[in-house]
């Protein structure tokens, strides 16, 4: 899937975040930190590992004929399958995320992720050059619990488990329409990997907090400011553009 030009970080307004826009930095998530208590947690299935242990047969053998004996896990295969189990899930609740959406409009994410309001939406520009560009990958929603192997840890695997565990979330989440991209490390600061090309102000931000933000971003020439207001007729949103003027 091609990655949309621009994507988006619902904000809180915050000293953490407004140093952020300061120094231009985004920070990168543990999955730990996270709301949803599955995502990030998908692990190799318990009830596939004779086929786990067959595979690995398989790659220790090239190939080989085994005897259908030598396939059954016998008690040290179940102690190692359950103790790379822990080890994947304690990596994988240490690495960094950087969880973005499709789109500004939806009410929900700012509700959840912006402060109910009253809080801001950074919009990234992405293309070629950027960064962002390369490393985003969108999230996939299911209503099916994903169930992996061991032949499904290879990078290059039909379904690897990075991307099952890391892209992979409830069909109930389907709302936030998230992009992903990932680090090593995660609750730490990262430098932008792309540039903001605009920011959006919540439909209840206190005119203070537009000024405070416009005063720390209002000389790079590469950013606008617009505003959020809810629409008269309908549940959604609609953007203006922000006039400096108007705060003071």
């Amino acid at each position: 899937m091609k990655t949309p030009p621009f994507l988006y970080k619902y904000q809180s307004f915050t000293q953490y975040s407004l140093q952020s826009l300061s120094e231009n930095t985004v920070w990168m998530s543990s999955p730990a930190s996270f709301n949803d208590p599955f995502d990030c947690a998908i692990n190799l299935d318990p009830k596939r590992l004779h086929e786990s242990v067959a595979h690995a047969l398989e790659i220790v053998t090239k190939n080989a004929v085994v005897d259908d004996a030598l396939k059954a896990p016998s008690e040290l295969d179940e102690a190692a399958y359950a103790e790379l189990r822990e080890s994947l899930r304690a990596h994988m609740q240490k690495i960094g995320v950087l969880c973005l959406s499709e789109t500004p409009e939806e009410i929900l994410m700012w509700s959840h992720y912006a402060e109910y309001h009253k809080g801001f939406c950074i919009e990234f520009m992405i293309d070629d050059m950027c960064l962002l560009g390369r490393l985003a990958q969108p999230v996939k929603y299911t209503e099916i619990y994903p169930s992996l192997s061991l032949k499904d840890l290879p990078a290059d695997a039909e379904e690897s488990f990075i991307d099952v565990c890391v892209y992979t979330k409830a069909k109930q989440w389907s709302y936030e329409r998230e992009w992903r991209a990932l680090a090593l490390t995660g609750d730490k600061l990262y430098r932008a990997p792309a540039p903001i090309s605009a920011i959006i102000f919540g439909a209840r931000m206190p005119d203070a907090h537009k000024t405070e933000i416009h005063q720390i971003l209002h000389l790079n020439p590469g950013i606008q400011f617009k505003e959020a207001f809810m629409l008269e007729d309908v549940f959604g949103l609609g953007f203006r553009p922000y006039l400096a003027s108007s705060a003071s």
